[in-house]
């Protein structure tokens, strides 16, 4: 069988914990699963949990790799019969009697019922830390966490560092079998005079993706954020858009007040919607049409277009310094980011003030990386800054 080593090798660390943090494109979760599948085929009786945010999100990630390598590997899938294999409650049975099961939980007390041999957490940092400890709690010989570096969350606070645990990065370039035009698109982002020049270079996502480290920038306007789970609960809630089309995205985004501090959630992050198109995201998303939007007013006909097909949307106030007193109002108060938004996440992590001729921080923030951040100060100029007349917003 063919495996990508440095994916594949660390896994048989004497180490119980193996923390796989990986820049896109490097293999990390078809190369656990090489490992999985061979695992349970040459131990009989192991049974294997993976999970991931939902079921969806393993239908698309770890399950079907496994299903691409069962189709290309019969070395593996003689062990693996597809007859047993149960598609609607997502296991698999290993001719030795070795079980494979796909599940997701809803929270801890869900994570709290059942025991395994090994378990495999996709895309952690989609995973809050509670379900993770319960679920390990229950694992007596290994577990295994893969994600990408978008931001720091609970791994490097509760795992970095530990003796048990056994900390891999990888990137594109550890992937053997990587297509060639998706390893030209990562090359893209470095910051070379040549990439700068074609406006393809992207600090972050070259940290990210290209270097598989945690992506933040130095001079970030929100230096502080951090990722956590979006609370079910709140004191209020508010919702803000930003108009693209072209180049520049739609945003629309809600922000909750809870526990103290500014919980943040993309629902809509596309280039070149019209203004139906918009209106059809709202109804994709069940936005309630009573709930208030605050919206860019650079835009006063896109407003009265959305407004006319039924939802309740009224422009932001403009004027002059709004952007820094909204990002001071903002900076009170802690900031957590849903770690499914990742254009926000991007945002956060890319968002910084602007450097003079010698390189030392302005008080002018950029104009760039801030779309789904303009919506959120947007909608929260009505609640965390009451402005006057005559202080408004852009």
């Amino acid at each position: 069988m063919k495996v990508n080593d440095a994916v594949y090798t660390p896994l048989f660390s004497a180490k119980p914990i193996v923390v796989h943090q990986g820049g896109t494109n490097s293999g990390k979760t078809y190369g656990i699963m090489q490992y999985l599948l061979q695992i349970g085929a040459q131990n009989p009786g192991e049974v294997i949990t993976v999970t991931s945010e939902d079921r969806p999100a393993l239908k698309v990630g770890a399950y079907r790799d496994t299903k691409s390598i069962l189709q290309t590997h019969p070395d593996l899938s003689k062990w693996w019969p597809e007859d047993q294999h149960n598609r609607s409650e997502l296991t698999r049975t290993c001719v030795n009697g070795s079980i494979l099961e796909f599940n997701s939980y809803s929270d801890e007390i869900d994570a709290g019922s059942g025991k395994r041999n090994r378990l495999f957490v996709n895309e952690a940092n989609s995973v809050p830390y509670g379900i993770f400890e319960q679920l390990s709690l229950r694992t007596d010989k290994q577990v295994i966490i893969d994600y990408n570096p978008s931001a720091r969350f609970w791994a490097h606070d509760h795992l970095e560092g530990r003796e048990d645990v056994e900390w891999v990065i990888t990137t594109f370039r550890d992937n053997t079998f990587l297509d060639p035009q998706i390893k030209a698109k990562i090359l893209s982002y470095e910051p070379t005079p040549e990439n700068i020049k074609r406006k393809t270079a992207n600090k972050y996502r070259w940290q990210v993706y290209g270097l598989g480290q945690v992506g933040r920038l130095e001079g970030l306007v929100f230096p502080d954020w951090q990722t956590g789970t979006f609370p079910e609960e709140y004191k209020w809630r508010v919702f803000g858009m930003d108009f693209g089309y072209t180049n520049d995205p739609t945003t629309f985004i809600e922000v909750r007040y809870h526990a103290g501090a500014l919980w943040w959630k993309e629902h809509i992050f596309k280039v070149g919607l019209t203004n139906p198109d918009i209106a059809r995201e709202l109804e994709r998303i069940e936005h309630d049409r009573n709930e208030k939007i605050v919206a860019d007013s650079a835009e006063p006909k896109s407003i009265e277009e959305i407004k006319r097909q039924g939802w309740s949307i009224i422009g932001a106030e403009k004027g002059a310094d709004s952007i820094n007193q909204g990002i001071d109002a903002i900076k009170r108060y802690n900031n957590y980011i849903d770690p499914r938004s990742k254009n926000l996440i991007e945002e956060f992590s890319s968002y910084t003030w602007k450097m003079d001729k010698n390189g030392q921080a302005t008080n002018k923030p950029i104009d760039d990386f801030n779309h789904g951040i303009d919506a959120g100060r947007y909608a929260l100029s009505k609640r965390i800054l009451r402005p006057s007349k005559q202080l408004q917003w852009t």
